[in-house]
């Protein structure tokens, strides 16, 4: 899944990016397929791009994940070159830099600050894969709350005991990584703007209440620790 960098804290990883070339992609671009083989690693600049896995029924394919601003996707490249597990497609017009896995692997050891969050990464993975399988236990309601927080503190910028969310995803790309139905997040995104738990922005949103969607969300949110940006924090 998606790892987010700081790169001014990490030198060699900061100059392998500022010598990548920048490429610019329409909405609903394919950044790579599903089985590919994977040498490259792309940082997202601008927007979002979407992790899909093949789905049967109407819908063709399933979001499973995103990469956002400063994330980096395609991580199969710096291990074993092993194909790509999903297929990434652009969820909406973004900027990409293609890195060299190789060059990515090599810049690791020397970046202890992405390293250590390479190995969070990790671990939060697993752990988040060992709740999927009590997932059932919990409302649809419960896995929109998770959804949102993690989107708030991966991208969100903090504002007090506010988040503010300046990116918007769209419901279908909400509902399929909570694997509810969109009418299901259109319904729970009203109530919580009903309730002031939430503040609709014309391309963004504001988490009034963090802590409410926390308490309506699933072990992985009351579990799992968080940070979020200052207002004057940049990258």
């Amino acid at each position: 899944m998606p790892l987010q960098v700081i790169p001014r804290r990490d030198r060699k990883l900061n100059s392998l990016i500022k010598e990548a070339p920048p490429s610019t992609h329409l909405k609903g671009a394919v950044l790579y397929r599903q089985g590919d083989p994977s040498t490259l690693v792309l940082l997202v600049q601008e927007r979002h791009v979407c992790l899909t896995l093949p789905k049967t029924g109407a819908d063709r394919v399933r979001i499973v994940g995103v990469a956002g601003p400063w994330e980096l996707l395609g991580l199969e490249a710096v291990t074993l070159h092993i194909p790509r597990r999903y297929t990434a497609i652009t969820g909406s017009a973004c900027t990409a830099l293609s890195l060299n896995g190789a060059g990515v692997f090599k810049t690791l050891p020397a970046s202890p600050t992405t390293l250590s969050r390479y190995f969070e990464s990790a671990e939060r993975d697993l752990a988040e894969a060992r709740l999927m399988g009590l997932s059932s236990g919990f409302s649809s309601k419960a896995r929109i709350a998770d959804v949102l927080l993690d989107l708030a503190y991966r991208f969100g910028v903090g504002d007090g005991r506010r988040i503010r969310l300046d990116h918007w995803f769209t419901h279908q790309e909400l509902a399929d990584l909570a694997g509810v139905h969109r009418s299901t997040v259109a319904t729970a995104m009203n109530d919580w703007i009903y309730d002031g738990v939430l503040k609709p922005l014309p391309r963004g949103l504001i988490v009034n209440k963090p802590g409410a969607l926390r308490k309506a969300g699933t072990e992985a949110s009351r579990k799992r620790k968080r940070k979020v940006a200052e207002p004057s924090a940049t990258r």
